[in-house]
């Protein structure tokens, strides 16, 4: 065979290779991607989740031994969800990258784990999580769980001004209420049972006891009323409301970041390699067409 003919034939089956490859990827991933696959992962999520907390009631070994076998065909389904988007994945890394797809394996894992050798408690609370893939497999909430990832990230600098309020008004309270024999020495009887006591007037939590107990003792009302209502100004109408704003100003991030990754372009490290391949099979193709004939081989050319 001809060395020509012989490199058309390979460039022929390097491009059907790459088209079955292509079609193969094509097909898993537009499949996890499609909504019957999350609607019916998000049913089994759900009917898991029920019979997780349907064992909470029943003694009976039979139905137990039921619950048990319907979450183990549970599992199996998680294992082959997990195995087919590994196979879509863009990359072995970016699949690793994504803190979910390590959530779905920790879980599945523990799932796969015999409960003996004294982790049976252990794994019993971790089927629990499992709910928490509905996080994920449902778009509007994953976004609320990112809102709140950032938002915890960005609140450092207001949770280091609570933490210094908190200790000022905790010594405070110590000093004025903690000594021996004064009504309020049970709430303020030392710095952390104070931190607790001001967490209390904080959220709210029958606040107004305190007061009351001052009174029937025969306290002077000075002192404490101005604590506890400048308490109340700071924490609540101060520090809360810095966090519910740091909320919501990483909620509008999130939401402008998750339209611009809609209007992007994909740059995936696998879209780059589809194209690659579409590149290879247009080039193999045009390698068999016959070369176009120039001016010069044109009829007539030789006898001019």
């Amino acid at each position: 065979m001809p060395a020509r003919a012989r490199h058309r034939a390979g460039c022929d089956r390097r491009a059907a290779e790459t088209c079955i490859d292509r079609g193969n990827d094509m097909n898993i991933r537009n499949l996890v991607q499609s909504a019957p696959f999350n609607n019916f992962i998000i049913a089994v999520i759900l009917i898991n989740a029920v019979l997780i907390g349907l064992s909470t009631y029943l003694t009976d070994a039979t139905a137990l031994r039921v619950i048990a076998g319907i979450e183990t065909v549970c599992v199996v389904i998680y294992v082959v969800e997990i195995a087919l988007r590994f196979a879509a994945r863009d990359s072995t890394a970016a699949f690793f990258r994504d803190a979910w797809n390590i959530f779905d394996l920790v879980i599945v894992i523990a799932a796969l784990i015999p409960a003996s050798n004294g982790i049976g408690p252990v794994l019993r609370i971790l089927r629990v999580f499992r709910v928490l893939r509905l996080v994920k497999t449902i778009p509007e909430l994953r976004l609320i769980v990112t809102v709140l990832l950032r938002s915890v990230a960005s609140m450092k600098y207001v949770a280091l001004l609570a933490t210094i309020l908190f200790y000022v008004y905790a010594v405070i309270g110590v000093k004025l209420f903690g000594g021996d024999g004064h009504p309020l020495q049970p709430y303020f009887a030392s710095i952390h049972e104070a931190y607790f006591t001001l967490f209390r007037i904080l959220t709210g939590d029958d606040w107004t006891q305190m007061r009351y107990d001052l009174a029937q003792a025969g306290h002077p009302l000075g002192a404490f009323t101005a604590f506890q209502v400048s308490w109340i100004v700071i924490a609540t109408f101060l520090l809360v409301n810095l966090i519910v704003g740091a909320v919501i100003n990483n909620y509008q991030k999130v939401q402008d970041i998750e339209e611009h990754r809609s209007l992007a372009p994909d740059t995936s490290e696998r879209r780059l390699r589809e194209l690659v391949r579409e590149l290879d099979a247009i080039l193999s193709s045009r390698a068999k067409e016959p070369p176009v004939p120039t001016g010069n081989s044109a009829p007539g050319a030789a006898g001019t």
